[in-house]
């Protein structure tokens, strides 16, 4: 039996006594999930290009997702209205319409016992001037050279802190477990936060307290719009490498705010590109970012950590160590929706995933002409065979 899959300790978001096993449940406010593992919000490709409905196929991940063993699924990054959409086969969550779509893809893996939660974005200025020609942004600042954003107005302002609240409650209508919001990586909520590309000088920007409001005005939208009992959690980016921009120090304080925000649970993720010093480590690749997190937010709130998960041995260390809760993976479950009974069962110690990044990187221009996100190694595909 693997070490830890004997000491089937439950826990609750403020058990932190007890060391857990990797399959030990959890549960987080009113979530309770079955073990510590969540499949982190992955770039699926797999809906209508139109709609941003999802097909059968996506239904079909979940489905595997589900049976494999994760002990939660968050969804792609769903776009909270049309001007956030980042690229052609985005999901979408800004139409009323698309609630009985979503509730009917994520009822098989609910049903073979995972929990389900939708990521919500908006893009900002990282959307493809294609698909979304006029990029919206607090300040104007471009996040590449083929898009010239505009600032955005007052009202425009008010008009998305609405269309977050609005996505949530499509999700809770939609029989998902709970809304993450998506505040890593760039996208529009990363720009408000961050004083690289939030120059604002009014309610919006100024100052690190200002440059808060967007973020916290969508959070109680949300918490307004799905009740207090509803999971709401965030994906953060507590720091990034662009010039000038959020540093750790910023970013556990934001962590630190999320909490009075109503903020059920943080996953902790990079900001803008991975900060000096951290790709050469192999796994677990944000855990010195979670230990300033956890300093920051104090030794109860729940803390998930997302990049670089590999091997059974550094799961099982990391958590452990207490400093999160959760370990949360992407690639890994691309190649092998099933990881997660394999590594329960013993049959695997570490996840065949070369970390290539040929499943979404470099096979973008097929990903986004349909064929989905699958792993593209060759060496994985010959050990899978």
């Amino acid at each position: 039996m693997p070490q830890d899959a004997g000491s089937e300790l439950g826990a609750t978001s403020r058990g932190r006594n007890q060391m857990p096993g990797l399959f030990a449940p959890i549960t987080i406010g009113s979530l309770q999930l079955r073990n510590r593992i969540m499949r982190s919000a992955t770039m699926e490709c797999m809906v209508d290009p139109g709609t941003g409905a999802p097909l059968p196929k996506l239904r079909a991940l979940y489905r595997a997702l589900g049976e494999g063993g994760v002990g939660l699924i968050v969804t792609g990054h769903a776009y909270v209205a049309r001007s956030g959409k980042t690229h052609p086969e985005m999901s979408s969550i800004a139409s009323d319409d698309l609630i009985p779509a979503w509730r009917e893809a994520i009822r098989p893996a609910q049903e073979a016992g995972a929990r389900v939660m939708m990521q919500i974005n908006h893009g900002g200025t990282q959307v493809d001037p294609a698909v979304t020609p006029e990029a919206l942004s607090p300040s104007g600042v471009a996040s590449n050279d083929s898009v010239t954003p505009r600032s955005m107005t007052e009202d425009e302002i008010r008009g998305l802190v609405i269309a977050y609240g609005q996505a949530a409650r499509r999700v809770r209508e939609a029989g998902l477990d709970g809304v993450q919001i998506h505040g890593a990586h760039g996208y529009l909520i990363t720009q408000f936060l961050s004083p690289a590309t939030n120059l604002r000088q009014d309610r919006w920007g100024g100052s690190p307290e200002r440059r808060l409001s967007f973020l916290r005005e969508v959070a109680r939208e949300i918490r307004q719009q799905v009740g207090a009992d509803y999971p709401v959690w965030i994906k953060l980016g507590v720091a990034g490498g662009e010039e000038n921009g959020l540093t750790l120090a910023m970013g556990a304080q934001v962590a630190r705010a999320c909490i009075s925000y109503g903020i059920d649970c943080i996953e902790i993720s990079h900001a803008r590109g991975i900060p000096e010093g951290m790709r050469a480590k192999r796994e677990a690749v944000f855990l010195p970012m979670a230990e300033a997190v956890r300093e920051a937010v104090g030794p109860d709130f729940p803390l998930a950590l997302v990049y670089g998960f590999r091997s059974r041995s550094v799961m099982v260390e990391v958590l452990a160590s207490e400093v999160v809760q959760l370990v949360s993976m992407s690639r890994p479950l691309i190649a092998e929706p099933d990881l997660l009974n394999k590594l329960r069962s013993g049959a695997s110690e570490r996840a065949l995933c070369q970390s290539c990044g040929r499943c979404l990187a470099t096979v973008l221009g097929e990903v986004l002409l349909g064929e989905g996100v699958a792993c593209h190694n060759p060496k994985v595909q010959e050990a899978l065979r």
